[in-house]
């Protein structure tokens, strides 16, 4: 049986070798995160969805994932959307959880928004939502997955909006006003 060792030829080599073996065990330690942390968004984002109807198409559940997903990395707020049977019942309220429950059969939905959530979008968004939103969609010859793909688009963009405006400075506060001089 043959041996196979490799020397050196001098302590830069040496050194060089081994910044080289740490540089790759680098790069392979950190793909090895990247990898995990993308699957556990992609696990998040599946149980943050409940469809116990199969009705929603792959592309509908995908979008309704990112959503899930864009919300959490975003906001930090956790999203339950959940297609059932009967009709929805509101969990328990924890103050982080943004939850839609629809039940087509029904046509009944629950929107329960975590209180900053729901001071940002206004008091009567959730309620809008129920009582407005939803019925127009369950209506005869409308789709309720439209409806919520609409619904949940709608709350990204008024919260994407509101993040917005308070990143914008306003004019008379430190970097709002900019002499042009």
């Amino acid at each position: 049986m043959a041996r196979f060792t490799l020397h050196a030829k001098g302590p830069l080599e040496a050194l060089l070798r081994l910044a080289g073996l740490m540089l790759v065990m680098g790069l392979v330690v950190f793909a090895f995160w990247k990898n995990s942390e993308r699957n556990m968004e992609r696990l998040n984002a599946r149980f943050g969805l409940s469809d116990e109807t199969k009705s929603l198409s792959p592309d509908e559940r995908d979008h309704v994932q990112a959503f899930i997903a864009s919300l959490r990395k975003e906001y930090g707020i956790e999203a339950r959307v959940q297609v059932t049977r009967t009709r929805p019942q509101s969990p328990e309220a924890d103050g982080k959880t943004l939850y839609v429950g629809l039940c087509p059969d029904e046509k009944s939905a629950v929107v329960q928004l975590p209180p900053l959530m729901a001071r940002a979008l206004g008091a009567d968004f959730s309620r809008m939502l129920v009582d407005e939103h939803f019925p127009f969609h369950f209506a005869a010859g409308k789709s309720w997955q439209k409806g919520l793909l609409l619904a949940l688009d709608l709350m990204q963009s008024r919260l994407a909006t509101l993040s917005a405006a308070q990143e914008t400075p306003a004019p008379g506060t430190p970097g709002g006003d900019k002499d042009t001089k």
